[in-house]
């Protein structure tokens, strides 16, 4: 494996050996479990993962999976019945997450009374699950209650080899590694919602991350524009206000929303990004303050 990291590295000219290896374990999780029973056709893969691999190349790496259940009015009933069909849901993707986990040598039980696992929010509207390589966790997020706005799509993930042309001895000596880190397709959100969540997001989280303001700079630059989804974005942060963790966070950045050096400067963050950010950058984040201010007084 080693060896086909470097491979990796050399060819996409990125020289982050363990990012790219996380990457390539990442993408094989996702490309497993988008093929079990239980997730296709049920599930959309959303958030910063799904903007580098699916939209927009890869500007930083990611380190996480998060999706969401599609059919939502499976989840539209009384709420005994809502209980157990999340029951019925979060136990049928461990399972899938268990049979990927043994066939990527990972540490993960679908036991949801272990929170090195498994985690739920919001009487499990919510479930995180976490995967682990020795130290390292993988954690891949499901929303299965949410409010959808926009249609999903089918579209390709892709990887860092994507569009770079290899060597016909190169692709016979790394075959079998070449055939786990290929692309496929997978459905996915609209980068519309995406852009949502992420300003949902920056709004309800305890701390900020500076990957998230990234990605919406990388939204805006493809003329997604916060400004342009206003009311959806205040729709989808009241959905999520079901939740008490992110009332109380809001309520929180309505009294301190301002993008410090702390957040600019997040070396673990800065270290996902495969180049630096253009000047460009650092006018968004003062445009993207005065807007996130202007949301947060909505609430």
């Amino acid at each position: 494996m080693s060896e086909f990291i470097g491979f990796v590295s050399s060819k996409a000219r990125v020289y982050k050996p363990l990012l790219i290896e996380q990457d390539i374990l990442i993408h094989r999780l996702l490309d497993t479990i988008n093929t079990s029973p239980p997730f296709t056709g049920n599930y959309l893969f959303k958030g910063g993962s799904c903007l580098v691999k699916c939209y927009f190349g890869y500007y930083r790496f990611s380190v996480d999976l998060d999706f969401t259940w599609k059919h939502q009015t499976h989840f539209n009933v009384a709420k005994s019945t809502l209980q157990r069909r999340l029951k019925d849901e979060t136990t049928s993707f461990g399972k899938s997450l268990m049979e990927a986990a043994k066939k990527l040598d990972l540490d993960f039980k679908n036991d949801p009374t272990d929170r090195r696992y498994i985690e739920f929010g919001g009487s499990k509207r919510m479930t995180t699950y976490k995967l682990w390589k020795g130290k390292d966790m993988i954690k891949v997020q499901i929303n299965f209650v949410e409010d959808l706005l926009f249609p999903g799509k089918k579209i390709q993930v892709r990887t860092l080899l994507d569009s770079i042309e290899l060597e016909r001895d190169e692709q016979a000596y790394f075959s079998e590694y070449l055939e786990a880190y290929k692309t496929f397709i997978v459905e996915a959100y609209d980068e519309r919602e995406i852009l949502c969540e992420k300003v949902r997001a920056i709004l309800t989280r305890k701390t900020q991350k500076l990957r998230d303001f990234y990605d919406l700079f990388m939204l805006d630059g493809h003329g997604f524009k916060a400004e342009q989804f206003t009311e959806e974005i205040v729709r989808k942060t009241r959905a999520s206000l079901h939740y008490r963790k992110y009332r109380n966070n809001l309520e929180a950045n309505k009294a301190i929303i301002e993008l410090g050096h702390d957040i600019l400067e997040n070396p673990y963050e800065r270290g996902l990004f495969i180049t630096n950010p253009p000047t460009a950058f650092d006018r968004f984040m003062d445009k993207m303050s005065d807007q996130l201010k202007e949301l947060a007084a909505r609430f």
